[in-house]
């Protein structure tokens, strides 16, 4: 079997193994086992690295799916040489592994895919976010990371409403409101009833949101957002990515 993906993670197995957790086009998130990997002079070490887009050939076995063989087919070499891109995409990486069940040797490859239909645009939004991190500007990886996550909960179902209010559903105006990480989504000053899951914030903000949920990339490796409200709108995602989990 050929898989092309990236690691997620990669985890100590043994005396000299390695298990690599894979994310792939064709199977979603894989556990692989690769033998000796630890040793040295290893055959199949140099595959054992993050920040590669990698065309695994892979086998399955009774308890594990094992590595026989692959090729680098993009290193992301700006990611590696940057702190701050290292920093951002090992976020994503980690998000990515969080989120995901395992394909093991006994599932039907067949019934999986069909029950995980969001797996392949995920996957592609994934890829193309390492390319834009790799390729821009070290000061663009906050941004591009940041709209990555907000589209990756679109995509698994938890979209958030942005645009008029949860309980009224008329648009939005004043220059503060407010969103509720339960509900998934702002409500206004006049229907906003205080309890511990909501987060004021202000007009600006609330454009952000908007911009990285809706904004492809070349508009925001172009969107001249003060770092402030980039910010504060980075942690309002992540503060919403963590009740869905």
């Amino acid at each position: 079997m050929i898989l092309k993906g990236f690691i997620l993670s990669i985890e100590s197995f043994g005396e000299n193994d390695l298990n690599l957790i894979f994310f792939s086009e064709e199977e979603g998130k894989i556990k692989i086992l690769v033998k000796g990997a630890r040793k040295l002079k290893a055959k199949l070490r140099g595959l054992c690295q993050f920040f590669i887009f990698l065309e695994l050939k892979v086998v399955k076995g009774k308890r594990n799916i094992h590595l026989i063989g692959g090729r680098e087919l993009k290193v992301f070499k700006n990611i590696v040489e940057s702190f701050k891109k290292i920093k951002e995409t090992s976020f994503l990486l980690s998000t990515l592994n969080s989120f995901f069940p395992f394909f093991l040797p006994t599932d039907p490859p067949k019934l999986y895919a069909k029950e995980e239909k969001k797996e392949p645009k995920i996957f592609a939004l994934s890829l193309k976010t390492l390319e834009k991190i790799n390729d821009l500007k070290e000061e663009k990886s906050e941004i591009i990371s940041s709209a990555f996550l907000i589209k990756f909960l679109a995509f698994f179902g938890w979209k958030p409403e942005l645009k008029k209010c949860l309980v009224c559903h008329k648009t939005l105006k004043g220059d503060f409101l407010f969103f509720d990480f339960k509900e998934g989504g702002t409500i206004c000053l006049t229907c906003r009833k205080e309890n511990v899951h909501q987060q004021k914030i202000s007009k600006e903000v609330l454009d952000v949101l908007q911009k990285l949920l809706y904004g492809d990339f070349n508009f925001l490796a172009k969107y001249p957002s003060k770092e402030g409200n980039l910010k504060e709108a980075r942690r309002l995602i992540e503060k919403f990515l963590a009740w869905r989990q």
